[in-house]
């Protein structure tokens, strides 16, 4: 149990690296400069937290019935986030316009990542059953 929580935890830490490192590929595309490490990281972790809550409201007033709505109120939330916390050079507010879409190709991004991985485990899982016939 002890070893799955560990493992749990170091999974959750890679998956926040990588999501910070998406923001700022995506925040250097869409407004021309790259934020810090660790305010995209703390970007990620707030956007989670602000996604899990906005997920859990949703949930508890439309039911299973609003994933196109959820989908589009995360996406907002998301770019709330990122136009709050990640500060422009001049430390001034990036604007919603621009943070919807560094929003829009963070989502990109994780769709494309998405893809890839479950190709190369769903081509790791069938190369196990093709050999075992």
């Amino acid at each position: 149990m002890f070893t799955g929580t560990i493992i749990f935890c170091i999974f959750i830490a890679i998956c926040i690296i990588v999501g910070a490192l998406i923001v700022q590929l995506a925040t250097s595309m869409a407004a021309g400069f790259k934020p810090t490490l660790g305010n995209a990281i703390a970007t990620v972790v707030v956007g989670i937290i602000a996604g899990i809550i906005a997920s859990v409201v949703l949930r508890m007033v439309l039911g299973d019935t609003g994933s196109l709505i959820g989908l589009v109120v995360s996406f907002l939330v998301n770019a709330f986030i990122i136009n709050l916390m990640i500060k422009t050079p001049t430390h001034t507010q990036m604007g919603f316009g621009k943070a919807c879409l560094v929003s829009l190709i963070q989502y990109v991004i994780y769709i494309v990542l998405s893809v890839i991985t479950f190709f190369v485990v769903g081509s790791a899982i069938f190369s196990m059953f093709a050999g075992a016939h």
